[in-house]
């Protein structure tokens, strides 16, 4: 097995590429470069990076990852015009001043790339020790360079990370990634990151993806651009298939516009039930006095499974009915905390009260909230009725929100 100093003299590495691709443009938009020592050593690459910084061989190793890099990409960006270069970089040789936007510049001139062909990697784990990383970004940005924040998991400090450095792209780390579409709590964590990339204004980017499950899961909770084996595993330049990734991201678009379209149409369909519904209500409604409402509302709220409950309130957003709850509902009462309001509650903060008065959108439809009255997530349609008697009130109808 050779050692560090033999690798970096008899430049013993080779730079693989592995697509990075985008399901919604259809597209394999890019290629992240990842070193491998030439030969049957074995050495893993963390292992690599790891006798480097004992044996203090970060900077010539960097050098020459970065030289392999291009090296291997320039002749591909030939043949396929318009792909990226997502490279890693070591941020902490920016405190010892071997890195800068200006030397990247030169190198690049240097093979015929501009900083517009390239995506700079940063790892979120080397954040603490390169406190000048915000400054260089800031700079790489400046000069046409797009850049990433890798390895980003949930924790406080990778999601302060992205706050604090406002990366172009957020990398979200592979262990949140594998095995997505099995772990429930694994997709609340990659939520968090999701969130906080959107409000930085960065795209989202799933690395580790070997399956059209977690793909597809990946897609619909928000990622922009997915790499890992099941698009292509990093081969050397002249093996890589472009073609196979390219045809695999076709399978996961049509596979992502049938769930898309397969939801939409069933939550179309919901819709007009409920709406339906509301109407058929609101016409009974209106065909009787108002001190027959509440008993109106108990002959309605066994229509749907998915209505959970009816009441109504007056014009000032106070309920002027009990909540009539769904029998199987009211069986499945879980505590004080979850119980329906009593006539004289007041909603007049809730968003289904100020959303229909205070906007033209008759009925309104909140957004999904946990309710006070069964302690399930569910959204509230109202909508503004007239009885026979002449009282303006508004019906408020709880359907749960999957």
């Amino acid at each position: 097995m050779p050692t560090l100093l033999e690798i970096l003299d008899q430049r013993l590495l080779v730079a693989h590429l592995q697509p990075v691709v985008s399901v919604k443009k259809r597209a394999v938009i890019g290629l992240e470069a990842l070193v491998r020592v030439v030969g049957p050593s074995g050495i893993p690459p963390r292992d690599l990076f790891l006798q480097a910084h004992t044996q203090r061989l970060n900077d010539p190793l960097d050098e020459l990852c970065i030289e392999q890099a291009l090296q291997a990409f320039v002749g591909q960006a030939r043949r396929s015009a318009g792909l990226l270069l997502f490279l890693n970089l070591d941020a902490r040789r920016l405190e010892r001043g071997q890195l800068s936007a200006q030397a990247l510049c030169k190198t690049l001139e240097q093979v015929g790339l501009s900083p517009r062909d390239l995506v700079l990697e940063f790892s979120e784990k080397s954040v603490s020790a390169a406190p000048g990383l915000r400054v260089l970004i800031e700079t790489c940005q400046t000069f046409g360079f797009s850049v990433a924040l890798d390895d980003v998991d949930a924790s406080a400090s990778a999601l302060q990370a992205v706050a604090a450095l406002k990366p172009d792209l957020v990398k979200v780390d592979l262990h949140l990634v594998q095995d997505l579409s099995r772990q429930p709590v694994q997709q609340e964590l990659w939520k968090a990151v999701a969130g906080m990339a959107r409000r930085q204004g960065a795209l989202l980017v799933a690395e580790g993806v070997e399956s059209e499950d977690d793909a597809a899961l990946c897609l619909e909770l928000g990622a922009d651009l997915l790499q890992g084996f099941h698009y292509g595993r990093p081969l050397e330049a002249e093996r890589l298939n472009l073609a196979l990734a390219q045809s695999v991201t076709e399978r996961s678009a049509e596979r992502f516009k049938a769930t898309l379209t397969g939801r939409q149409h069933a939550r179309t369909r919901e819709d007009e039930r409920h709406l339906t519904l509301l109407a058929k209500i609101s016409a009974a409604l209106g065909g009787a006095d108002s001190a027959q409402s509440a008993g109106l509302l108990e002959q309605f709220v066994n229509a749907v499974a998915s209505l959970e409950c009816l009441w109504i309130m007056d014009t000032r957003g106070r309920q002027v009915t009990p909540t009539v709850v769904w029998r199987h509902q009211r069986e499945a009462q879980r505590s004080r905390l979850f119980a329906p309001a009593a006539a004289g509650a007041d909603h007049s903060l809730k968003d289904y009260y100020l959303g229909l008065t205070l906007r033209e959108a008759d009925p309104f439809s909140s957004e999904p909230y946990v309710s006070l009255a069964t302690g399930n997530l569910c959204r509230t349609l109202s909508t503004r009725v007239r009885t026979l008697d002449g009282q303006d009130q508004i019906l408020c109808m709880d359907i749960r929100s999957n």
